[in-house]
């Protein structure tokens, strides 16, 4: 049985009306080996990836979503898709809308049920970061949003109370109606990058514990000057 420790964040986002061209994501989308498919139905129906992590003096395993919010959750997921051809550096991609999305992760089987604080708002090249130690391993988790770049005054963290509490956060971005938005993780254990493949099996809801992260905001679109690894490989 797995013991929670939660992290629940929210941002919100005011930018400019960048777009990104996604037609590098959309060829990537149709050829790449390295793209899968949502594999993780959350509470609310909307879809997520069910990853194993490798490398580590301990190996959690992972659950991410990062999806459009349409009503009801999950309609309009099925576009959602995670790049894995760095898999020490996954990156998910999600069409946009127009409208709201949620990002969420959560790491399973350490912590005591504890929130771990909001690190501070991303950089100008989209990056934040946190680190904390959970049962004696120093756990690092880096992340990172695009195309278009996070005000650092839009940014705060909330922790809505689902049941059990703690253990599902949820936050939302806004995107411009033509951008495909994305974002990258990276998680050190004890100083090891850990990497990550596809789970194969699909756990139930209450099996998710750990670390839940959650991002929110409104009017713009995030900007990054990350290369796009997806589109990239595949040009």
């Amino acid at each position: 049985m797995f013991n929670p420790r939660s992290i629940a964040l929210a941002a919100t986002v005011l930018a400019g009306g960048f777009v990104l061209a996604t037609a590098g994501v959309a060829k990537a989308s149709g050829v790449d080996p390295e793209l899968f498919a949502p594999n993780y139905t959350f509470p609310n129906g909307s879809l997520g990836f069910e990853l194993v992590s490798h490398g580590g003096p301990i190996n959690p395993g992972v659950i991410v979503g990062f999806n459009p919010q349409p009503d009801p959750p999950g309609d309009g997921d099925n576009g959602a898709l995670i790049a894995l051809l760095h898999p020490a550096d996954p990156e998910l991609i999600s069409p946009s809308l127009g409208g709201a999305f949620t990002f969420t992760l959560a790491l399973q089987g350490l912590g005591d049920g504890s929130v771990i604080p909001l690190p501070g708002a991303p950089n100008s090249d989209g990056f934040t970061s946190l680190r904390d130690e959970i049962d004696g391993h120093v756990i690092s988790i880096t992340l990172q949003f695009g195309p278009d770049q996070v005000n650092p005054e839009t940014w705060g963290g909330f922790n809505p109370q689902p049941i059990p509490p703690g253990d599902v956060l949820d936050g939302s971005f806004q995107f411009a109606s033509n951008v495909d938005p994305y974002m990258g993780f990276q998680i050190d254990v004890d100083g090891a990058p850990l990497s990550f493949s596809l789970a194969p099996g699909v756990p139930e809801p209450q099996a998710w514990a750990l670390m839940l992260l959650g991002f929110g905001g409104a009017g713009g679109v995030l900007r990054s000057r990350r290369r796009r690894r997806t589109a990239t490989a595949v040009a």
